[in-house]
């Protein structure tokens, strides 16, 4: 059964060596809904990768950095919830990067 809680992990503060809990925050939110267009996704896997430590720098790679206080990056495979697309229905399984976090809305 779908929670009505999206447990997010934020990055707080980038690391300037070793990363620890202390780079961190929990955040727990309501479960997004799907705009037009969207979709909500229950992440199911994670990809934790040594990339993750270079998206927590704030020189880009392939892909912006992340940001202090926003949802840590993460590729996940998820379970689609809620679906406001026409070729994507409940329970199909989707991939992504959909961040470190229960729940993702993703266009």
């Amino acid at each position: 059964m779908p929670s009505s809680v999206n447990r997010q992990w934020l990055l707080t503060t980038r690391p300037a060596g070793m990363v620890g809990p202390e780079h961190f925050t929990l955040r727990e939110q309501p479960v997004p809904q799907p705009g037009p267009g969207e979709i909500v996704v229950r992440s199911r896997l994670l990809s934790l990768d040594p990339a993750n430590r270079a998206w927590m720098s704030p020189v880009p790679t392939y892909k912006s950095p992340v940001s202090p206080g926003d949802v840590m990056h993460g590729f996940a495979l998820g379970e689609v919830t809620a679906s406001n697309v026409a070729d994507i229905a409940v329970g199909h399984v989707v991939d992504g990067m959909l961040g470190w976090q229960d729940y993702a809305r993703a266009d």
